[in-house]
């Protein structure tokens, strides 16, 4: 079921087995609860009758949060401890990964340069975003304070960036920061309920992202440039600058544009046999970018050939070797299915989620624990 501008976004949970008739409708009655009191549902709204067997209807707004709001990962939080997968173990997987990180500290450095795919930006941004799902999903102010500590250092230490150049392949900080970057204001969002970020943080933070970090933004026309749009459409959305997310998202269209009518991407098939995993990765920042626009009332889901461009790299995932455009070709499983499937429930995306679940802090880019913040229940 396609999501509309200004309609909720209707997904659908289903329980895989009902251990007891009580169980069951202890879930449901959980369901009804959380709906009831935290979201109001528009008349508009189709909604399938929830009965035994059949689907468990979950009514979310389109508004509100990045990948996933507060409200979302606590309603989340309740099902897990019914036992409702995905999202007990999606919530087991993100708790461990914060709990090992509350004694952890943060290491900004100044200035940032990025020489590889991995580092201390790398890491601090899963951290502060991973301690704040544990926030929204527990409720405990620890886990914000942490998370709150992470974003801050940066802030206070990172003046100035070097070895980026926004138009340009051979400057590997601009590609890090678009691809991770946008794990900081997904943290920001997330502890804002918990008061740990202060007035003066926030004021600080929105004007390291405006001076420091936005200026970074690659707008190449391949992947990178997808990592550029990405955290283009995140933090001008946190900052409020209407005119630079308006440009963010004709920049997405424009890189949607480029894809061919089978539904390959040229910039991304060109790179031999690693070009199926590279146009996962391009595929991974066009959906977050498509996540957030959705919950600000645009709808990129029906762009051009955005959809075609997913379904032709899922026939692959699972079958690197039948890959067209090189032999030898491998592919690691990319987050983006979970998105993909919450929006558009397309069966052949199922198998392979089944494959990765629950998706974690493992990857290299801000799209992370999508279990949690956008899978179904198959």
């Amino acid at each position: 079921m396609n999501a509309r501008i200004h309609q909720p976004e209707v997904t659908y949970l289903r329980k895989r087995r009902a251990r007891s008739f009580v169980t069951f409708f202890g879930t449901l009655a959980l369901l009804a609860c959380v709906l009831a009191t935290l979201f109001a549902v528009p008349a508009t709204t189709q909604a399938a009758p929830a009965t035994a067997g059949g689907p468990l209807v979950l009514v979310q707004p389109a508004s509100g949060g990045y990948l996933g709001s507060t409200l979302e990962l606590a309603q989340r939080q309740q099902l897990a401890s019914q036992g409702v997968e995905p999202y007990k173990s999606a919530v087991g997987n993100a708790l461990s990964f914060a709990n090992g990180k509350l004694s952890s500290n943060p290491s900004p450095q100044n200035p940032l340069n990025i020489s590889g795919t991995t580092g201390p930006f790398v890491d601090d941004t899963a951290t502060a975003y991973g301690l704040a799902l544990a926030y929204s999903t527990t409720g405990n102010v620890a886990y914000a304070k942490k998370s709150r500590d992470f974003i801050m250092a940066w802030v206070n230490t990172t003046k100035s960036t070097s070895n980026t150049c926004p138009n340009s392949g051979s400057c590997q900080t601009s590609l890090i920061i678009g691809r991770v970057g946008p794990g900081f204001v997904f943290a920001a969002n997330l502890i804002k309920p918990s008061g740990a970020l202060s007035a003066a943080d926030d004021t600080a933070f929105r004007n390291w992202l405006r001076t420091v970090i936005l200026p970074t933004a690659s707008v190449r026309t391949n992947n990178w440039g997808d990592a550029g749009t990405f955290m283009r459409v995140a933090v001008t959305d946190y900052l409020g600058d209407a005119a630079g997310f308006s440009a963010a998202i004709a920049k997405w269209k424009s890189l949607v544009d480029l894809i061919a009518a089978d539904g390959h991407i040229p910039e991304e098939t060109r790179r031999g046999s690693s070009g199926l995993n590279y146009t996962q990765e391009a595929l991974d920042y066009k959906i977050a970018a498509a996540v957030i626009a959705q919950r600000r009332g645009v709808n990129l889901w029906d762009y051009g050939r955005f959809k075609l461009a997913v379904d032709y790299a899922a026939k692959y995932v699972l079958n690197p070797s039948s890959w067209p455009w090189s032999s030898g070709a491998s592919a690691s499983i990319h987050p983006l299915w979970e998105v993909a499937y919450q929006h558009w429930q397309n069966p052949a995306y199922k198998s392979i989620i089944l494959k990765r679940r629950p998706y974690g802090a493992d990857g290299h880019s801000a799209l992370r624990w999508t279990t949690l913040t956008n899978g179904l229940p198959f």
